[in-house]
């Protein structure tokens, strides 16, 4: 995974690249984030529910919102990160979020601003406040209900990468919760 990273102390802007698949383990989200999907998907797992987001939309993630996410192969997001230590009244929901002009454009222009500059320190400042704005809402797309209706050898109308992006998540799945090598090459992959 590539990581480019431009840092303001309490914010911060990522421009991820994924190359391979990218799955994280499910913990309590640290700091507030705001996920912006430029390629290939990201898949984000808050309670029994995945969430897939494609590109072109954006994700708010609260500060300490359970959740994992999954990247697929050859994804790009960008990613602003807003530290616990920011008194502002960010929401505490989790969802996708419809941003405003400005703050597309304030993304895009991050993706391409010298860090630690001037002009990067006034994007961030910008950026925080026009989050503040953000009203998150969980909404299921259609792709969102095939991964959650997805079960292993099912024959779904999915691609056929990411059916196997999930079987190879779910055999991760089973290796951490203690199967044996044997078993989950039998279930997932017919004894291959």
């Amino acid at each position: 995974k590539t990581l480019v990273l431009i840092m303001n102390y309490a914010i911060e802007f990522h421009d991820a690249k994924y190359p391979f698949l990218d799955v994280a383990a499910r913990k309590k989200a640290l700091k507030h984030s705001l996920l912006s999907v430029i390629e290939g998907l990201a898949v984000i797992k808050l309670g029994k529910q995945e969430y897939a987001i494609e590109p072109g939309q954006y994700f708010w993630i609260p500060q300490g919102c359970l959740s994992s996410l999954t990247f697929l192969p050859n994804s790009r997001v960008y990613r602003c990160d807003f530290s616990v230590r920011l008194n502002d009244d960010f929401s505490q929901q989790a969802g996708f979020v419809k941003p405003s002009p400005l703050l597309k454009a304030l993304v895009e222009k991050l993706a391409t601003t010298a860090e630690r500059s001037g002009l990067q320190t006034d994007l961030l400042t910008v950026v925080r406040h026009e989050v503040l704005t953000l009203s998150p809402k969980l909404a299921h797309s259609t792709l969102t209900r095939t991964i959650n209706q997805w079960t292993p050898g099912c024959d779904m109308n999915i691609s056929k990468e990411l059916c196997l992006v999930l079987t190879l998540r779910e055999a991760r799945k089973m290796k951490l919760s203690g199967k044996k090598e044997e078993q989950i090459v039998d279930s997932l992959f017919a004894g291959n």
